[in-house]
């Protein structure tokens, strides 16, 4: 049984323990100064040797939410997505700590489930838009890692010899 088919106030709660979760991951804290807001995630992309993975395991938790949610495969898909950019970009040293303030993968999934439960059906134009879009950024950030890595063996040879 899906979560919606659940009773409205059960469900309403789970969202909102989901959305709190998000939060707490993304945008709890906000930097002094500014409205730039970030989350325990960040924090503990800091942590040497795992932060980014527990970071991740934790991010997967929404996404199994959504699976709870009964959401599409697409929306799945594109949850799915936003962790794995979240996980690949936040495993650089320092800079992914960074990055990881400005993405906030957790509230992207939230805003896509929040997507699903108020209108679940997607058109197959946007779905096919979507994907497009989903495969141009995976290539794009493929290449722009493929780059920066090549950059810098480059430059820790140079440095070596």
């Amino acid at each position: 049984m899906t979560i919606q088919q659940q009773p409205a106030d059960l469900v309403e709660h789970r969202r909102r323990q989901i959305r709190r979760f998000a939060n707490l991951m993304d945008s709890r804290f906000r930097i002094p100064g500014t409205k730039q807001t970030f989350g325990v995630d960040p924090i503990l992309g800091l942590v040497p040797g795992g932060g980014d993975a527990v970071a991740m395991v934790i991010s997967a938790g929404i996404v199994i939410q959504a699976v709870r949610f009964g959401a599409r495969g697409s929306t799945l898909a594109l949850m799915l997505f936003n962790v794995a950019v979240d996980a690949i970009f936040g495993a650089v040293p320092i800079l992914g700590s960074v990055f990881d303030v400005w993405f906030k993968a957790n509230n992207r999934n939230i805003a896509l489930l929040d997507r699903h439960v108020t209108d679940p059906q997607l058109t197959r134009a946007q779905i096919r838009r979507r994907v497009f879009w989903l495969i141009v950024l995976v290539i794009a950030f493929t290449v722009a890692l493929l780059a920066l890595l090549t950059v810098g063996i480059v430059a820790l040879i140079a440095w070596l010899i």
